[in-house]
């Protein structure tokens, strides 16, 4: 029997590592028409999410997060793949995108009942100065102290949910 060998590591390493930096071969300019390409459609699709991003914004991460994740959930759900892992998978990017969604809105307060129901007014006190005072019943004053502190007690429970889920992150690609 013969054995016959062929020199395809080498031919594919030179063309990985020599011919596309040299303008005249032609694998330069197929990697030059491929990045071309693909960063047209990145910034077709990404172009939304992208303008809304500020340096100074660390909420931007959570918000992209949740971005690539609405567009993986679809891929993922109609995917071919056990039903066992691929509804675990999916149960765990609906909850995270729900996560992300609440902690991009900071929405715990209302979800933990604090009453908005009064007005604030300025009033002198005779010196010049102003005073801000509320027309918040005592009963308000009670349930927004009480809800605040559940508030705080939610985000940092979901913040934590947040954390875990997004450590599976690598894992739903595979």
């Amino acid at each position: 029997m013969k054995i016959l060998a062929t020199n395809t590591f080498l031919i594919s390493s030179k063309r990985y590592f020599v011919d596309r930096f040299k303008f005249w071969k032609k694998a330069f300019w197929e990697d030059k028409y491929y990045e071309v390409k693909w960063n047209l459609w990145a910034l077709r699709k990404y172009f939304r999410i992208v303008i809304k991003m500020r340096p100074w914004d660390g909420n931007y991460i959570y918000e992209m997060t949740k971005f690539q994740l609405e567009l993986l959930l679809p891929r993922i759900e109609h995917g071919h793949e056990e039903e066992v892992s691929r509804d675990k998978k999916v149960k765990d990017i609906k909850r995270l995108i729900k996560l992300l969604n609440s902690h991009i809105e900071e929405d715990y307060q209302d979800r933990c009942g604090i009453d908005h129901n009064y007005d604030f007014v300025f009033k002198e006190d005779g010196n010049g100065n102003y005073l801000l005072e509320t027309n918040e019943t005592e009963e308000q004053k009670v349930n927004n102290e009480k809800a605040i502190k559940e508030s705080w007690e939610l985000a940092k429970k979901e913040k934590k949910e947040i954390d875990k889920l997004m450590s599976k992150i690598p894992t739903w690609w595979d």
